[in-house]
């Protein structure tokens, strides 16, 4: 694979012709017509099928060389036995990029697929022709109006995320979406027979559209050229990577998946760190820290001020954000005093945390942003941690009120953040009802909207943040 610069992998992200070669006739995994055309792609689309006259409105045509004038980017949902007629095809249309959603190659562990997969690449190499994958979901730019699954936001943003795993990729896409994350470029490559993660981490270090880098990879085939790529997109953008294949169980399962060998894992954090990145466990995390280097950026120190309500819940919050190697400083005696001012003294506490009930009930907005202005002004705390839940207590209510409520929730606290210059992060624990839902999903969007970071518990948001102060200690 060459080291290639930016120029020669961009196209792939902007093709003006795009071509769905065993384009699917029924919605699902593959639909990628349907998907394609949500996305308002504003080239020319062209399924091809012999079996079908017309996809999606779209007239469908029986073979890739019927379709007049060249394809730019051609998307392979062809059976295996076709895939080498297809490249032929593609290099009599000046095919630019070839995306095999196909699988079946050597990650099966199959030596004639195994050589198979290397006649392909051969083949596409002599014609020009770049290849994503073989065994992936492909492309999503929302910009370009390109995407590999239905309902995913049409809006572009900052984040990039780069992926050997398709079902990842949109587990990424879609849990982060729910918390204000938008995307720059999103490739999921599969096998890596041609396009992987060293050359799409360059890539995405030059990208002026790209400001978080996030990475799910299962194994690494060249480590010089990948650790030369790591360190230039780390010195250039947050990059956060979760590592597939970190057990005995996991490694097993890397090899049948796309083919990889994981490596070693001492070895990896070991060079993760050399080169200024952050690796992480779970997909929980790597979301958590894409939304925290999108929204929180920095932070001045590891003193939070915790507010909520529920004594035992703030307990629990201070044991997470202890654990977690963050500092909750007792607040000031004139600061207490300022909270005592209006705080209910039953059931509260004021000394950090502040564990108040002024925020239930209908009424409850306003004297809850009061306390957390308090506490922002406090000149021992660096953040606010706000904890809350939209199941329970007071909250009871019908659904659309618990919707406004939530949302007003959400933007307040943005001006409350922007008033006290500090960053507010808030904690909205997992919901028990569809009402619950609702309204965690209503804070958590009008939240981003503000510019704040949400998780869905306190051990979540102080892992994130101690990852964070680690990093910039680290730079």
């Amino acid at each position: 694979m060459p080291e290639g610069s930016f120029a020669a992998l961009d196209y792939m992200f902007h093709p003006r012709w795009v071509a769905v070669v065993g384009a699917s006739t029924q919605d699902g995994p593959g639909s990628f017509v349907g998907a394609i055309e949500e996305m308002g792609f504003s080239g020319d689309l062209y399924p091809v099928n012999p079996k079908a006259e017309e996809i999606a409105g779209l007239r469908c045509y029986p073979r890739l060389s019927e379709i007049p004038g060249d394809v730019d980017h051609v998307i392979s949902s062809v059976p295996l036995r076709f895939v080498e007629e297809l490249v032929e095809d593609c290099g009599g249309k000046h095919v630019k990029t070839l995306h095999f959603f196909t699988a079946g190659f050597s990650e099966t562990g199959d030596a004639d697929a195994a050589a198979l997969e290397r006649r392909v690449m051969a083949r596409a190499k002599a014609l020009g022709i770049r290849v994503i994958g073989p065994n992936c979901m492909g492309l999503y730019v929302p910009a370009s109006g390109l995407s590999f699954m239905p309902s995913l936001p049409v809006e572009p943003g900052p984040v990039a995320l780069l992926s050997q795993s398709g079902a990842n990729a949109g587990e990424f896409c879609r849990t982060a979406a729910a918390r204000g994350l938008r995307y720059s470029k999103v490739v999921s490559y599969g096998n890596g027979a041609d396009v992987r993660e060293a050359e799409l981490l360059q890539y995405a270090a030059e990208d002026p559209d790209t400001e978080v880098i996030a990475c799910y990879i299962e194994g690494i085939r060249d480590g010089a050229h990948f650790m030369r790529a790591l360190r230039k997109a780390a010195a250039a953008e947050p990059v956060i990577i979760l590592k597939g294949g970190r057990t005995e169980e996991g490694t097993r399962a890397v090899n049948s998946h796309t083919g990889s060998l994981a490596g070693s894992l001492e070895i990896f954090d070991a060079a993760v760190r050399q080169a200024g990145a952050m690796r992480v466990d779970r997909m929980e995390e790597l979301v958590d820290a894409a939304v925290t280097f999108r929204y929180v950026r920095s932070l001045a120190g590891s003193r939070a001020g915790i507010v909520g309500g529920g004594g035992g819940y703030s307990v629990l919050a201070s044991d997470e954000v202890g654990a977690a190697g963050l500092q909750m400083p007792a607040l000031p005696t004139e600061v207490q005093q300022k909270l005592r001012d209006f705080t209910p003294t039953a059931g509260t506490s004021v000394r950090n945390p502040v564990d108040t009930s002024v925020g239930w009930g209908p009424d409850g907005l306003k004297p809850m942003l009061e306390t957390i202005r308090i506490v922002a002004a406090s000149p021992n705390i660096d953040f606010i941690l706000y904890h809350t839940s939209w199941s329970w207590g007071a909250m009871r209510a019908e659904g659309p009120q618990i919707t406004e409520v939530a949302a007003e929730s959400g933007g307040k606290l943005g001006e409350v953040a922007r008033e006290a210059g500090k960053p507010i992060v808030c904690v909205a624990r997992i919901p028990t009802s569809d009402i619950g839902m609702a309204g965690t999903l209503a804070f958590q969007a009008e939240a981003a909207k503000q510019g704040l970071a949400t998780y869905s518990s306190v051990q979540a948001a102080s892992l994130a943040l101690q990852r964070l102060l680690a990093w910039q200690a680290l730079r």
